[in-house]
């Protein structure tokens, strides 16, 4: 697939999550299942921090430096690529991915849309040996590329975005 079609389904996922809490009243998008588990606010908030965390806080793209990737690099990215996907729960990998609440969802639509701006105007100014630059950090997986980093940030928000109909269900009932 190429890194132009990445990114539009990323952004098509991103608009689906959000469109979907549109007509969520304030008090179901704070609501929380239980005292320790993040509400549906806090799970978008979580997205929009961990993808600004990966993209190492939308730099000036010049200053993203290219990284060696180690084969325990790319055995480390295939397991969290595997984690992810298998949807098996773990705690976020980095402080700076934790919501921290308070925002509203305009808000968070706001710092969630910087984040996809920045990665479309990177990807825009990317060549051939540019894509293939591993110049993003996972605190898991180490060094990706652009298409790996928009792979586990596809794959996170379509888990998440399951974990969020879920909770709507369990609000509704």
């Amino acid at each position: 697939m190429s890194l132009n079609r990445r990114i539009r389904k990323l952004k098509e996922t991103r608009a689906a999550v959000l469109d979907s809490l549109q007509d969520l009243p304030p008090e179901k998008l704070v609501a929380r299942p239980r005292a320790d588990k993040w509400s549906i606010l806090e799970i978008v908030e979580h997205i929009a921090l961990a993808e600004r965390e990966v993209l190492r806080g939308l730099p000036d793209p010049a200053l993203l430096v290219g990284r060696p990737r180690r084969l325990k690099h790319r055995v480390r990215y295939l397991l969290v690529l595997s984690v992810l996907k298998a949807r098996i729960p773990v705690r976020a990998p980095s402080p700076a991915m934790l919501p921290q609440g308070g925002l509203d969802l305009e808000e968070v639509r706001r710092l969630w849309d910087e984040g996809q701006q920045w990665l479309q105007s990177y990807g825009d100014g990317l060549d051939a040996a540019g894509r293939r630059r591993a110049v993003f950090r996972h605190p898991v997986a180490g060094p990706l590329t652009v298409a790996q980093a928009i792979q586990l940030n596809q794959i996170h928000i379509d888990g998440h975005a399951r974990q969020i109909r879920r909770l709507r269900r369990l609000l509704a009932g």
